[in-house]
């Protein structure tokens, strides 16, 4: 409540200009009756017909300006709702970024997709459209009750004795709709994230003929959310339709219990004819309440939700010193990782990068090379040891600092759907120069490719690089390393997806980047026998170290390694 109060006092213009054209609403509403009553009693009964034009001409002006009020009310409650859902959605969006990778193990994409949209959308809707709209339904009721109690009292006896079973009958069916609207918006989750995984990954799911499961999945995701929406409506239906019908018994007894006063004398027929338009004015908004408590619990429900994001807190938080310049200069003392299940993932690993040199790591899968990579760029932090740049552990930088000193190319490459010139100038935020771009490309191996796309460097690619080929998008990402001009390069089985003679031109290239610190890790010995000092790891623990004349000479893992590699070349 207290988010939604701080974005409520943003928008206190809003919400201002929308109350005062509800009270103008209501009030030039609430003066229709009188006029009816007026022309009936003075001009039809009492036969003033001269009085006619001077009554009914006020009258359809204070319906037009209740019309053009209300017309401004819900103008400018769709504009809180919209106001809300930006300061929401960027707030929320801004978290989400904040958090580092242990927040998106346990919420996937297809969840936080709905969270940002639709769950969004429907406390937006609720503090806009709806929240304005129950209070110009409470004013309207208090209001048009206060002008028949003055009307006439016994003829607003039907209204204030039925009105109040309405509201019990409302509140009563609160609590249940705000559980099924939880549930509703977790099946709305659970499908956006069948969704987005099954279209992410389409073409695993074709090559190994998986369309009927998925589509199998999808449905029952599906299935589920329908099978709640169906339980919210029928909710809602079995407590809304009583209370629709007391409305429209509301407006029968006031007719009946008025007409009897007419023919007993007691009450004019343009009373009469004031009460039962009071009356109506009474029973809509009673029918309008439980659709308002379904709306609110579905905000309810979705603010759960939101809040748990928002409220969230990185595990890797900034540190309080901020390092301007870096070298490139990486130290790992005494590194423990340990696993959710308390193996250790790497132990007691040490080592030091020093600036302008190169490191190159070599292992088994799964022997924690590109843990090393995660530590370095601090996308999680040791159990125990410290990681350093020029001398700083990296938990006592900020984010920025710690990460802004280096440039990583994974495996997993992702491009943004954007030209080639902006995919590669993400490191440099738009400063980036022609010359740098096309020289990192063509460092890259990338440029001559780059100049037979139909529009060169301003190219737009795909989502994730569709459109090129898997070396392609993993030579654009290395130029991306090249053009960040950080001074640490991180290069994590970067060359997988290269052919032989690409590859041979692109490691060509990092070799001629020898003024940068270089961490190479690889599987393939050509990638790293030029570097400065070699490291073999085998579950988690550095085995072998040295450079490649050394390690050949141990006759140890990496003599193996390159022996199997190389099975034609005579090795001594």
């Amino acid at each position: 409540m207290r988010r939604i109060l701080k974005y409520a006092r943003k928008h206190w213009k809003l919400y201002l200009t929308s109350a005062i054209f509800t009270f103008f609403g209501i009030f030039f509403a609430a003066l229709g009756p009188q006029y009816i009553q007026k022309i009936i009693d003075t001009c039809i009964v009492g036969g003033r017909g001269d009085l006619f034009f001077s009554l009914a001409i006020p009258l359809l002006a204070a319906y037009i300006i209740a019309g053009v009020a209300n017309y401004i009310q819900e103008y400018s409650s769709d504009c809180i709702s919209s106001a809300m859902q930006r300061s929401f959605r960027e707030e929320t969006f801004r978290s989400v970024m904040a958090q580092d990778q242990y927040f998106f193990h346990d919420n996937n994409p297809g969840e936080l997709m709905s969270r940002t949209k639709q769950d969004i959308e429907n406390i937006g809707f609720s503090c806009g459209f709806i929240f304005m709209f129950f209070s110009y339904i409470v004013i309207h009721l208090i209001y048009m009750s206060y002008c028949m109690l003055r009307l006439s009292p016994k003829g607003a006896l039907p209204a204030l004795v039925i009105m109040p079973v309405i509201g019990l009958l409302a509140i009563l069916s609160e609590p249940k709709g705000v559980r099924l609207s939880e549930k509703k918006s977790d099946d709305i989750a659970a499908m956006n994230q069948s969704a987005t995984e099954t279209l992410s990954g389409i073409r695993t799911v074709k090559a190994f003929g998986r369309e009927h499961e998925e589509s199998a999945r999808f449905d029952r995701s599906h299935r589920a959310y329908n099978r709640h929406f169906l339980k919210l409506d029928y909710l809602w239906a079995n407590w809304i339709s009583p209370m629709e019908a007391l409305g429209r018994i509301m407006l029968f007894a006031s007719v009946l219990f008025c007409g009897l006063q007419v023919i007993n004398g007691s009450m004019t027929l343009g009373e009469l004819s004031a009460i039962t338009v009071y009356t109506a004015e009474l029973s809509w908004p009673m029918m309008e309440i439980g659709w308002i408590l379904s709306e609110f619990a579905s905000a309810r429900a979705s603010l759960k939700k939101i809040s748990v994001i928002v409220d969230s807190e990185p595990v890797i938080k900034d540190g309080p010193k901020h390092l301007e310049k870096q070298t490139g200069d990486l130290e790992f003392d005494h590194v423990t990782l340990l696993g959710n299940n308390g193996g250790k993932i790497l132990d007691d690993v040490s080592f030091h990068l020093r600036s302008g040199k190169t490191l190159g790591i070599m292992g088994a899968t799964g022997s924690g090379k590109s843990t090393i990579a995660n530590l370095a760029m601090r996308f999680i932090d040791p159990s125990s040891g410290s990681v350093r740049t020029d001398g700083v552990d990296l938990r006592e930088l900020d984010i920025e600092s710690a990460r802004c000193g280096k440039a990583i190319v994974t495996q997993d490459i992702f491009l943004f759907s954007d030209t080639i010139t902006a995919n590669l100038d993400k490191g440099r935020k738009g400063l980036l120069s022609r010359d740098l771009i096309v020289r990192s490309a063509t460092d890259a191996a990338a440029h001559d490719f780059i100049s037979k796309l139909s529009d060169g460097y301003n190219t737009v690619i795909g989502e994730k690089g569709v459109g090129l080929s898997g070396g392609q998008k993993q030579r654009v990402s290395i130029a991306r390393a090249f053009a960040s001009q950080r001074p640490l390069l991180i290069f994590d089985d970067a060359t997988s997806a290269l052919d032989m003679e690409t590859e041979k031109k692109v490691q060509k290239a990092i070799a001629g980047h020898a003024n940068r610190t270089m961490m190479i890790i690889a599987h393939r010995i050509s990638a790293v026998r030029d570097a400065d000092e070699i490291i073999i790891l085998d579950h988690g623990r550095i085995v072998e170290r040295g450079n490649h004349e050394s390690l050949m000479a141990l006759k140890g893992n990496y003599y193996r390694t390159f022996v199997s590699q190389y099975p034609d070349k005579e090795v001594n």
